[in-house]
């Protein structure tokens, strides 16, 4: 950490917010919106081009990570969990928080305890990332305000499993294409679980689980999922070791993949998986008779 770090905290944390709230302040100021949209776009490339050594940086000491396909591979191979850490649960792990899940420090111990954890079969991910191509506008401004601290929460020699199985997708049409079988692969002529929040942004997208032999939903809080945690497990854990659990509940959804593969099922951290396939192949997050259609972001 540079003299500034240990002054302001890792990644300059407490004097970011300070600034943050200083150019909030001045965006508000500004009349139109399309002038506020433009001026913040600049002000994030200026930030991410004034701190192109910490990316590059982040890069280099970035740990090892399997790609999507040898993944998913290995997950219908050997019938492996996973469990997957992404902003989200990073942003946890450091003290901050999305709307959908407040902090809480008894949910900042499992995820480390998950992160830490070496089982044969139950598999951590992380984002793949080789080079800063690999990057998105959203994970470069991340490396900048959070990036030693991620780093510090992982282990740099180890290789871990890749946590974008379930949001990158493959753009030419025929990679696309092999890329969704082998994903579907997981849940073919599967019995599933879906755990999901309760009026949640998760939909069942026929595409991709028309394969699926039955389902049934287990519905918890779309917000602050790990509050009712234990009831969660329990609800699940009623049913036979046969069913697959795929899981959409935030940060919970990875301690609740890595307590149900300790009790003997197949459970996937599954994620927003029907958004992210919708928008590689229809250019949209949602169909058009979901509640969210023309939502930008997810």
């Amino acid at each position: 950490a540079s003299a500034w770090e240990q002054v302001f905290g890792g990644d300059l944390w407490m004097l970011r917010n300070v600034m943050r709230r200083i150019v909030s302040v001045f965006f508000a100021l500004i009349p139109i919106t399309t002038w506020r949209h433009r001026a913040r776009r600049s002000l994030d490339q200026w930030i991410v081009r004034c701190n192109q050594k910490k990316i590059a940086h982040f890069v280099k000491q970035y740990p090892a990570v399997k790609s999507e396909l040898e993944t998913v591979a290995f997950i219908v191979d050997k019938k492996a969990s996973i469990g997957r850490f992404g902003d989200g649960e990073f942003n946890m792990c450091i003290g901050r928080h999305k709307s959908f899940q407040t902090y809480d420090s008894a949910l900042v111990k499992r995820l480390k305890e998950v992160l830490l954890s070496e089982e044969e079969n139950f598999l951590v991910g992380i984002n793949t990332i080789h080079g800063e191509d690999d990057l998105s506008d959203i994970w470069k401004k991340f490396v900048v305000r959070r990036g030693n601290r991620v780093l510090a929460l992982l282990d740099l020699h180890r290789k871990y499993d890749s946590s974008t199985i379930t949001t990158v997708f493959p753009q030419d049409p025929e990679s696309f294409e092999r890329y969704v079988k082998a994903l579907k692969s997981i849940w073919d002529s599967r019995k599933v679980v879906f755990v999901v929040g309760r009026n949640s942004r998760f939909f069942l997208e026929p595409e991709l689980f028309d394969t699926i032999k039955c389902h049934e939903f287990v519905y918890g809080p779309a917000k602050d999922a790990f509050s009712v945690y234990d009831q969660l497990l329990e609800q699940v854990a009623c049913y036979d070791r046969d069913w697959l659990i795929l899981i959409a509940l935030g940060p919970t959804a990875t301690v609740l993949a890595y307590d149900l593969y300790r009790r003997g099922y197949q459970a996937i951290d599954l994620g927003q998986t029907p958004s992210k396939y919708h928008k590689a192949k229809y250019g949209t997050l949602y169909p058009v008779d979901h509640p969210l259609f023309g939502r930008k972001h997810p």
